[in-house]
C-alpha cells in the first residue's frame, strides 16, 4: 500500500485512518469541568426565578392598585349614598311624607311609653313583673296615684 492510491479491496487511500472522511464523528467538543457546568446551571435556574419573581410582583402591584381604585370608588359612593339617606329621613322630608299619605303622627301618651330596666331577663322570660314598668308614674317630678 502506497499514499495516495485506493486499495482494491476497501476503496480507500492508503494513508488515511479508518474513519477520517467523517469529519461529524472528529469534531472537536469543549468540555467543562462539572463544578463549571453546576454553576451555569444554576445562574441559568436563578435567572429565571428572577424573572418569574418580577413578573409576578407587577402583577400583584397592578391588581392592588386597581383593588385600591375599586375601594375609592366604593367610598365614594357610600358616602353619596349617606348623604341621600340623611336627606330622605330628615325632619323636613320626614314631614313632607306624612302630608303626602295623609298619616297623623304624634308623640305617644305616657301611658303608651313602656321602659325595659334589664333588657337580658326582660328577653329570658325570668324578670319580675316591676322590672318592666311604665316610669310615667312620675309626671313633672310629682307621683301618680
Amino acid at each position: 500500500m502506497t499514499t495516495g492510491r485506493t486499495t482494491r479491496k476497501t476503496g480507500r487511500t492508503a494513508g488515511r485512518k479508518p474513519g477520517s472522511r467523517n469529519k461529524v464523528l472528529h469534531t472537536r467538543r469543549v468540555r467543562l469541568p462539572m463544578g463549571w457546568m453546576v454553576l451555569l446551571t444554576m445562574l441559568v435556574v436563578s435567572v429565571f426565578a428572577y424573572l418569574f419573581l418580577c413578573t409576578t410582583t407587577e402583577r400583584l402591584a397592578n391588581q392592588i392598585k386597581s383593588e385600591e381604585q375599586e375601594i375609592e370608588q366604593l367610598r365614594r359612593r357610600v358616602a353619596s349614598e349617606e348623604v341621600r339617606w340623611s336627606e330622605m329621613v330628615g325632619p323636613r322630608r320626614l314631614e313632607e311624607a306624612l302630608r303626602k299619605h295623609r298619616l297623623v303622627m304624634n308623640y305617644p301618651a305616657n301611658h303608651q311609653i313602656v321602659h325595659v330596666r334589664d333588657m337580658a331577663m326582660w328577653e329570658s322570660g325570668q324578670g319580675s313583673a316591676d322590672m318592666i314598668g311604665q316610669l310615667d308614674r312620675f309626671e313633672g317630678g310629682r307621683a301618680r296615684p
